[in-house]
Formats: structure tokens, C-alpha cells, sequence
């Protein structure tokens, strides 16, 4: 069994996020700049640079410093299993949200992740039904999701 509290996985999802916040930021193309202009991705930088830093010393003062004897949390090697599988398709969603952009990266993102949560959660292999049900969901999320943001926000999706 390991030991794990819920602010040590927050911190962990927070560090995460910065992390592929800080990478955007720093692609941000610099077109015309002005002598002495920072640019658009330098307060974006700086920004997820140090919220970085900072949780980075939170997660590590509550670790090694800061133990709490009965704060943690025991997960089951099926709750470990199940808590790494979600960690790793989020990172797969990233990396094809980069690659292959917003509409088939979230459509196969949303219906494996659907199927994956049935699977680990419910204890439930994949049937006809439940595949229809995940793509039939993927669709209407990913079509929602550009509706909102692309069509009334009028942002353009990756």
C-alpha cells in the first residue's frame, strides 16, 4: 500500500498543469517586438514559473518535513493502477491535443477515457452498448465544447 494524501496529488496535478502551461507559454510566437518588450509570453511564463516553484515547496515541506500520522490516504494497488491510468491518458490527450488538434484528439480522448472509467471504476468490459454510449457522448461533448468556445466566444480551438 502506498501512502498519499489528497494535497500531495493535488500538488502533483498542480505542478503538472504549470508545467504544460509554462511550455505554451513559452511557444507563444513573438512577432514584431519593440525594443525592450517583453513580449506576450513573458507574465504567462512567469506565472505557471512560479507557481511551479512555490507548490514544488509546498508538495516537498508536507512530504519530507510535515508528516501528518493520519492524514494520509491508503490506496489499493487498483486505486493505484486506476489513478496512474488517468494521469497518463490526460498526458496522452495533451500530447495529441499538440500534435493532431482539438476535434480528434478530445473525440478519442472523451470515448476511451468513458470506456476507461467503466472499465476500472465500474468493473465493466467494454459492450456494444457502452461503446455506442461513449461515442454517442464524445460527439455531443466535443460538439458542445466547440460551440461554446469557438462559436460564442469566437476562439479558435488548436
Amino acid at each position: 500500500m502506498t501512502r498519499v494524501t489528497e494535497k500531495q496529488i493535488f500538488y502533483l496535478l498542480l505542478i503538472l498543469g504549470a508545467g504544460y502551461f509554462l511550455h505554451l507559454a513559452s511557444s507563444i510566437p513573438t512577432m514584431m517586438r519593440v525594443v525592450g518588450d517583453p513580449g506576450p509570453g513573458f507574465l504567462p511564463f512567469w506565472v505557471s514559473a512560479i507557481i511551479m516553484l512555490l507548490v514544488g515547496y509546498l508538495l516537498v515541506v508536507e512530504t519530507l518535513i510535515k508528516r501528518e500520522p493520519d492524514g494520509g490516504v491508503r490506496l489499493e494497488r487498483r486505486e493505484a493502477v486506476t489513478l496512474l491510468v488517468t494521469l497518463a491518458a490526460i498526458v496522452l490527450y495533451l500530447i495529441m491535443l499538440t500534435f493532431i488538434g482539438f476535434f480528434v484528439s478530445t473525440l478519442v480522448f472523451l470515448g476511451v477515457f468513458r470506456l476507461l472509467v467503466d472499465r476500472f471504476l465500474n468493473d465493466a468490459w467494454p459492450s456494444r452498448r457502452s461503446l455506442l454510449a461513449s461515442g454517442l457522448f464524445a460527439v455531443i461533448a466535443t460538439s458542445a465544447i466547440y460551440v461554446v468556445f469557438s462559436v460564442l466566444f469566437g476562439l479558435s480551438m488548436p
